[in-house]
């Protein structure tokens, strides 16, 4: 949905007065105030938000596809959760443990990435696999 952020007087041709003096009153603009920065600031954001928001969506579905597809890998594997995705691409993954992590993120990565992009060809780029551990105690 696209807000349009100023406002402009419609008066077509065939209204407008004969007369030049007339005419010069009908086309002078009204004072619009305008929108606060604020206002557009938060129609920006919430554009953004749902566009990451599907593309976080259907990196998770690739996520989850790829990792069915890979034979020998492990139930904690499978429960891997994709936290986010960078703007350049770069998809961070939260493990259980850091031998997982490792499995993920250097063993089983190359192959990740080559069924991930492969999935979203054409919709989503995918440039590198972030794999850690998540944290214990503080």
């Amino acid at each position: 949905m696209t807000t349009r952020l100023v406002k402009r007087p419609k008066i077509s041709p065939q209204q407008a007065s004969k007369d030049p003096l007339e005419r010069l009153r009908q086309n002078a603009r009204k004072p619009v105030l305008p929108v606060p920065f604020a206002q557009a600031l938060t129609v920006l954001l919430t554009e953004q938000k749902r566009v990451n928001r599907s593309r976080l969506q259907r990196i998770r579905a690739a996520w989850e596809m790829a990792v069915e597809q890979i034979n020998g890998l492990s139930e904690a594997a499978k429960r891997a959760e994709v936290r986010n995705v960078g703007k350049t691409g770069a998809v961070h993954v939260v493990v259980d443990s850091p031998a997982l992590a490792h499995e993920l993120g250097v063993v089983y990565r190359n192959r990740l990435l080559e069924l991930m992009r492969e999935l979203l060809a054409g919709k989503d780029s995918v440039s590198e696999l972030v794999v850690k551990p998540r944290g214990g105690r503080r």
